[in-house]
């Protein structure tokens, strides 16, 4: 069901339950595109009402310094769809949009549904030259109280019902039945107010008094219920219910009646039983492990890539030293990689490369895209021969196994013989990001993490790899498959045979 909005709004005028209003999206070709879009902040946008068939191929939300879309945007992932092509959306409520780091709104022209691979744009809206979105606001004091340690960071409105409280510190575990408490009035009354759940912590419907200690390195989210408004509270208080005492409380005052509407917690469309995701395999860069081979793979469908990275996988994803695995190298040796990711543009090529970028993808980023990846290593070039595990029968289900351990007892591995495999060395330097990623040049969301360490973690579980090589792979098939061979006959059969041997000597001798 769609939700109920005005159809009558001015272009930049501001709805305290969207934002500022930037348009209805056009329709412009095959794609049945709609959807009314507002600014929520200066770097998020949300589509209310969306639709889109999802026919279009290589199709994108799509920022651009132009009016009309161009090849030099920015493209925009989604909560449904990652970093990845579109699908459909069907009368989608609410779709939200986060622009990549350092990018504001009004530095743009144009959000439109745009083909990349067609130069088409399926659906625009201009974005007003006199933008103003909404903006969160600081209130002027922070909590300070004379007992139990009590004391806070600035305190920021991030929506009209999200407070953030910067470095947060409190000795919870010696006050008694302490909570986050906001309420109207001149004075903090137990009877004037209600507690607020702590984000991750409580929910709406049980919220249990702080028992833990704040040590001021973790912010703190409070969510206002549904039914109030920050625009209606008076004061935000540290409240010990159990004696009616306020150890702390600062005053809501001077609110801008602009602040950013509240936006539920988006959640990603991969919806998985945590417990059940398979456990990534770790992969360290000892002294006795230098080289590491990227082949290809099957995913492992939910509770495999995308159980454990969030992101939605293609249909193959890379397997390092045949496993579904991240890695760790030490800073100052050199490690060589071996690229069986497929050669033939017209079907499979996957070139390896490392960068700093968690999607990969780099050849269908945009100009503006590709200036934010630094390519550390690999690239365009560094295809090699397809080496590919596949499923022994197509139509088993990955979810059916519990662990890749027992899923990959039933793949097989095939390379393509004509080819060589491609390699790098990469040696990670004092300069080397903490965290780097291997990925496909030319598609997304196939790779994993690459931690770069001093020294590799000693308390950290190395693994003995099964046979990845094709040849070592085969040749362990092949042992497998093959009758047990012995030097000689079982043991209960030797045994028959002597004593036969017995009887025949015994009865010559009778005989003669």
């Amino acid at each position: 069901m769609l939700l109920a909005i005005n159809s009558n709004y001015v272009i930049n005028s501001y709805d305290p339950k969207y934002g500022v209003y930037l348009g209805d999206f056009s329709n412009l070709g095959e794609g049945e595109v709609s959807g009314k879009v507002f600014a929520i902040n200066d770097t998020s946008i949300q589509v209310i009402n969306c639709t889109y068939n999802g026919n279009a191929p290589d199709l994108y939300f799509w920022l651009d310094h132009a009016e009309t879309p161009t090849r030099n945007g920015l493209k925009i992932p989604t909560y449904e769809y990652s970093i990845a092509e579109l699908g459909p959306y069907k009368d989608s409520k609410r779709v939200v949009l986060n622009l990549p780091s350092k990018h504001k709104i009004v530095n743009f022209k144009s959000l439109s549904f745009y083909s990349n691979i067609l130069d088409k744009n399926y659906g625009s809206v201009l974005i007003p030259d006199a933008l103003s979105p909404p903006k969160p606001q600081f209130i002027e004091k922070q909590l300070k109280g004379s007992r139990y340690s009590l004391s806070s960071g600035p305190i920021l409105i991030k929506d009209r019902r999200t407070v953030k409280i910067f470095a947060f510190t409190f000795d919870a575990d010696k006050a008694p039945d302490g909570y986050f408490f906001a309420g109207k009035g001149p004075n903090v009354a137990a009877k004037s107010g209600i507690k607020l759940p702590i984000r991750g912590r409580d929910t709406n419907d049980s919220v249990v008094a702080m028992n833990e200690r704040y040590r001021g390195g973790k912010d703190i989210y409070l969510d206002l219920p549904e039914d109030y408004d920050i625009t209606n509270i008076d004061w935000l208080s540290v409240y010990i219910f159990k004696f009616n005492v306020d150890l702390a409380h600062v005053a809501i005052t001077n609110i801008s009646q602009k602040i950013p509407p509240f936006v539920p917690v988006q959640a990603s469309a991969i919806e998985v039983d945590q417990a059940k995701v398979w456990k990534l395999t770790t992969l360290l860069g000892t002294s006795s492990r230098r080289n590491f081979t990227f082949q290809l793979g099957p995913p492992g469908g939910l509770y495999g890539y995308s159980g454990s990275s969030g992101h939605r996988a293609g249909k193959s994803v890379w397997y390092v030293n045949g496993y579904l695995a991240d890695i760790y190298l030490k800073r100052g040796e050199t490690y060589t990689f071996t690229v069986e990711g497929g050669d033939d543009k017209s079907d499979k090529y996957n070139p390896l490369y490392i960068s700093n970028d968690e999607f990969g993808g780099y050849a269908k980023l945009s100009n503006e895209e590709k200036a934010l990846v630094t390519i550390i290593e690999g690239g365009e070039h560094t295809a090699g021969r397809l080496c590919e595990w596949t499923q022994s029968k197509e139509q088993d289900k990955p979810e059916n196994y519990d662990s890749f351990s027992a899923y990959k007892q039933t793949l097989k591995l095939s390379c393509n013989t004509v080819s060589l495999p491609s390699s790098f060395n990469f040696t990670p330097t004092k300069n080397t990001s903490d965290i780097v990623y291997f990925q496909s040049y030319y598609n997304y969301n196939m790779g994993n993490k690459i931690y770069i360490v001093d020294e590799i973690p000693e308390s950290m579980e190395d693994i003995h790899e099964e046979p990845y090589e094709h040849e070592a792979w085969l040749e362990q098939q092949n042992v497998r498959k093959s009758p047990r061979k012995v030097n000689s006959a079982p043991a209960i059969s030797s045994k028959f045979s002597i004593a036969t041997l017995a009887i025949l000597l015994m009865s010559i001798i009778f005989y003669l």
